[in-house]
């Protein structure tokens, strides 16, 4: 981390650490439980795919998310790409693999070229995308959600963190904090994903 983005984290802790409530975070609509497994796997698919880095770069486009757009667009689409996204990470594979692996179980089908060998290869830049068109990265929501999905930093390490910043905070009121922060993360994120799929 830079001194810049260093400032810039502690400066979010403290906004954190001041809430009093999560409204106070930043509005957001709350997920079903099947919008949240599906977006928490793909942040978490990105998160590895882009792990060590202090911030999402710019997305080229995206290629597996074209099946999802219109009318395929729904809970139970969301629910079979998610438990095919689990059965890639029980077959091992990790990060771009298991998403590559999770749309071949979906649409299988052999790449006919190179180019589309390559296009199935941007779908982490898709929520890269979705990320950056969701939060600003001022935003101390933003800053808890990098950290968590892309540094393997666990809530406790975090809330720690936040307790250095706020000493007054207890760890039950710390914990609940970065878990206001990362339920907000997750809302955004699946919202700007709806939004630019039913734009395709």
């Amino acid at each position: 981390m830079t001194p810049r983005q260093r400032r810039q984290h502690h400066a979010g802790l403290g906004i954190i650490a001041t809430a009093p409530r999560k409204s106070y975070l930043g509005r957001f609509t709350p997920l079903t439980s099947v919008q949240s497994g599906w977006i928490k796997s793909l942040l978490t698919t990105w998160g590895e795919g882009v792990g060590g880095k202090t911030a999402p770069r710019m997305p080229r486009g995206h290629a597996c998310w074209n099946v999802l757009r219109g009318r395929n667009w729904s809970d139970k689409a969301l629910e079979r790409f998610t438990v095919a996204l689990n059965q890639a990470r029980e077959e091992g594979l990790r990060g771009q693999q298991a998403m590559n692996r999770a749309h071949s179980i979906l649409w299988p089908q052999t790449p006919v070229s190179v180019i589309d060998e390559a296009l199935h290869n941007d779908d982490v830049n898709f929520v890269e995308q979705c990320v950056l068109l969701a939060l600003d990265a001022s935003d101390p929501v933003y800053l808890v959600g990098i950290q968590y999905y892309t540094t393997r930093k666990k809530i406790s390490d975090i809330t720690r963190e936040l307790q250095v910043i706020a000493p007054w905070l207890t760890q039950e009121k710390a914990r609940e904090r970065v878990k206001w922060c990362l339920q907000i993360f997750r809302a955004r994120v699946f919202l700007s994903a709806r939004t630019l799929l039913s734009e395709q």
